[in-house]
């Protein structure tokens, strides 16, 4: 039975109350959450942790131990006390930037049910979930983890090749030509593009153009000519970015609707990136323009 048995199967979903003061870190988490089938709620400190778990429909929490002013196991200690007045039972998940083995020892005295290492996926999420409801992790068949290392291979060597690209072509031969203006934008035009962006932002260590941002939409803008697709994880790598800058800048432009993210229909534990319809029509509009310069 996976994840999404138990939430169609329940006639109530129970649920989470996600703590951490990291703001795009509980967007994640919630995004997670609801792709699961479960309602969820944010709490940026104790105090307002306190505050939302008077809603008794929420039994299970994911806390980040680095909390400011309370760490996540003593929160979890502080909640659990206060609700088994109520007759009611809390399960929590921790979340740390690392697992040691004093946090397992604490974890453990605090009946904390699992710790998951930053950045948590959302198969790591899935599974603390099923463990939450005491159901055993399916592990993956030949089949899934056989599409999973082909889709991979594919994306290191998208990446590969966009990392040799960005590298000075000594000894190479000369790019390819720029099609006529009035031709249509082709994948080949918008990954030269992004060749080129990657040795700008790279000039002086990164310090004069560090935003990310022109290397994101380029890349999803080629793989959607090239009919492919792009998961999350791979446009963070491809952006150049720390993965957590990355996420944030993903975070955002979902937010504001320059970014469509779906869910993979194969894989429930991963989800793709692609450019909103109008981001896309005003690119291809706006490209031809620079084969003039």
């Amino acid at each position: 039975m996976t994840l999404f048995d138990v939430v169609q199967a329940d006639e109530v979903v129970e649920a989470v109350l996600v703590i951490g003061n990291d703001v795009d870190w509980i967007d994640e988490c919630q995004f997670m959450l609801h792709s699961f089938g479960f309602p969820s709620f944010a709490a940026q400190s104790p105090a307002e942790a306190f505050e939302k778990i008077g809603n008794r429909s929420i039994s299970t929490l994911i806390i980040d131990q680095n909390l400011p002013g309370l760490d996540g196991i003593s929160l979890a200690e502080d909640l659990a006390a206060r609700t088994a007045d109520e007759g009611r039972e809390l399960r929590f998940i921790m979340v740390a930037e690392h697992a040691t083995l004093d946090l397992v020892v604490a974890a453990v005295r605090a009946s904390v049910v699992d710790i998951l290492q930053k950045p948590i996926t959302r198969d790591d999420l899935r599974n603390a979930l099923l463990r939450v409801r005491g159901i055993k992790p399916e592990s993956s068949t030949r089949k899934a983890l056989a599409s999973q290392l082909t889709t991979l291979s594919l994306e290191i060597q998208r990446l590969s090749n966009l990392m040799d690209e960005a590298l000075p072509s000594f000894g190479k031969s000369a790019p390819v030509p720029e099609p006529a203006s009035d031709e249509p934008v082709s994948a080949e035009f918008v990954r030269d593009l992004l060749r080129k962006e990657a040795k700008r932002r790279a000039l002086l260590d990164g310090r004069l153009f560090g935003d990310c941002t022109w290397s994101v939409l380029l890349d999803l803008l080629a793989a959607k000519l090239d009919g492919r697709e792009v998961s999350v994880s791979s446009a963070c790598i491809a952006s150049g970015a720390p993965t957590t800058t990355a996420l944030r800048l993903i975070n955002r432009l979902v937010g504001d609707n320059i970014l469509e993210r779906l869910p993979d229909a194969q894989d429930r534990r991963r989800d793709f990136l692609r450019l909103s319809p109008d981001v896309e029509s005003s690119l291809l509009a706006y490209l031809p323009d620079l084969r003039k310069n």
